[in-house]
């Protein structure tokens, strides 16, 4: 009897649950699409730029060029050039949808014009069927940035020894053994320190990365001759207060662990800023490097901005949550204008 009374609870369970269940009907409105505007100027190169327009969340249309818009470009709020779209030249950007990639052509608005430093742009954009858009940034001026290389010089770079069995003159009995003081990344980029002042009367930002391109050749044991290359950004730890915790930190034992860091001057403005930077050189030889660079960049509050919500819109793919969105200074529109200012330290080849 309890037996049957248990079941009639259960299905009585599962069929007032079934009867609770709402479908409700959502009329999402559509919003109207916009200028999409994205460009980053760069103090080395002619200013460049992208304009698109915006699909709304749950259309299957995907953004295309828009080719035909006016674009004025602002130096200190002084006209400067009236941008033309490139025809000739076709960038294809891809997009992952449905479960397929599918690529975008499309065509940048250039100028010759190459931007300047301790300098702001303004850039407008039009078109009879979108609202215009208006997005400005400001590039900094240089700084000078001191720098010191640590190599690592522990143990010893051969991995093997010849032991000659206490008969120096006899080669015959002669062996091979290992060498219990190799040190894999002995002559390896251990370190990099840096310092530079700060300056007092405006928020500044900052970015860091180490780009090495290495080659190395030799001979194995029955002849052969092999090669192996690196070219790419390294590793760097560093426990620097002024730079946000990553993952893996815990782990590695650093605050922070990446090929590139993005930081403000929030601790130390005004300042002489003084850092210590770890280096993962993944074996590789100061020696066998033909290139290695420091890339110290400085740009403005907007795109700070924008690298720190890529980055967190990013770690919230990985674990879950409210999606942030991505940072935009485009008024009356969506994407971002930004710009950077790259110093370059030449470690190697020395200048």
């Amino acid at each position: 009897m309890k037996k049957n009374s248990f079941i009639i609870f259960l299905l009585l369970l599962i069929f007032s649950c079934e009867n609770m269940e709402t479908v409700v009907d959502l009329d999402v409105p559509e919003t109207p699409p916009v200028l999409v505007l994205n460009a980053m100027l760069d103090t080395d190169v002619p200013v460049t730029l992208l304009i698109s327009h915006s699909v709304g969340a749950f259309s299957q249309e995907l953004p295309t060029c828009i080719s035909d818009a006016e674009v004025l470009l602002y130096e200190n709020n002084q006209l400067s050039d009236t941008l033309q779209v490139n025809l000739d030249s076709v960038i294809n950007y891809y997009v992952y949808a449905d479960g397929i990639w599918d690529s975008i052509p499309m065509n940048y608005y250039k100028s010759d014009l190459i931007p300047n430093k301790n300098t702001t742009y303004k850039v407008e954009a039009s078109h009879p069927n979108y609202p215009s858009i208006v997005a400005t940034t400001y590039i900094p001026e240089d700084l000078t940035v001191d720098y010191e290389v640590e190599l690592d010089n522990t143990g010893s770079p051969d991995e093997y020894i010849y032991n000659d069995n206490g008969t120096p003159d006899d080669d015959s009995d002669d062996f091979k053994e290992y060498n219990p003081n190799f040190n894999p990344n002995h002559g390896g980029l251990n370190g990099v320190e840096l310092s530079f002042d700060d300056n007092p009367s405006q928020d500044n930002f900052y970015r860091l990365k180490i780009y090495s391109s290495c080659f190395k050749e030799w001979e194995t044991e029955d002849g052969q001759i092999e090669i192996d290359y690196f070219r790419g950004y390294l590793q760097m730890m560093s426990n620097d207060p002024s730079f946000e915790s990553s993952l893996g930190s815990l782990i590695d034992g650093y605050s922070f662990t990446g090929d590139q860091v993005v930081f403000d001057d929030a601790l130390f403005n005004g300042q002489e800023k003084n850092i210590r930077l770890d280096i993962d050189s993944y074996g590789w030889r100061y020696a066998n490097c033909d290139t290695v660079r420091i890339q110290f960049s400085i740009f403005s509050a907007d795109t700070y901005s924008y690298y720190n919500s890529l980055n967190n819109h990013r770690q919230i793919g990985v674990f879950g949550g409210e999606v942030i969105p991505v940072y935009s200074n485009v008024e009356n529109g969506l994407g971002s204008f930004m710009s950077i200012n790259d110093q370059i330290l030449q470690l190697k080849p020395v200048e």
